[in-house]
């Protein structure tokens, strides 16, 4: 079973996605946001963040980036 979900969109559409659809827009709206951001601040020349996420799992898990180490 798909469950889709209806709605209207800021402009006053209206729309229609499955789980699925609205689980794969959550995990992409932030990066896009966050990459605009980062261009932006590029384009002033000004430093981009590192990457969070990345850097949050070598933080929790630091065996990760000795394991990345040892097969380079």
């Amino acid at each position: 079973m798909d469950f889709t979900s209806a709605f209207q969109f800021t402009d006053g559409d209206s729309g229609q996605l499955s789980i699925h659809e609205i689980f794969v827009h959550l995990l992409t709206h932030g990066n896009n946001h966050r990459g605009m951001a980062s261009r932006t601040l590029s384009s002033k020349g000004l430093e981009r963040p590192k990457d969070s996420f990345t850097r949050f799992l070598h933080e929790v898990e630091p065996e990760r980036r000795m394991a990345a180490a040892i097969t380079e």
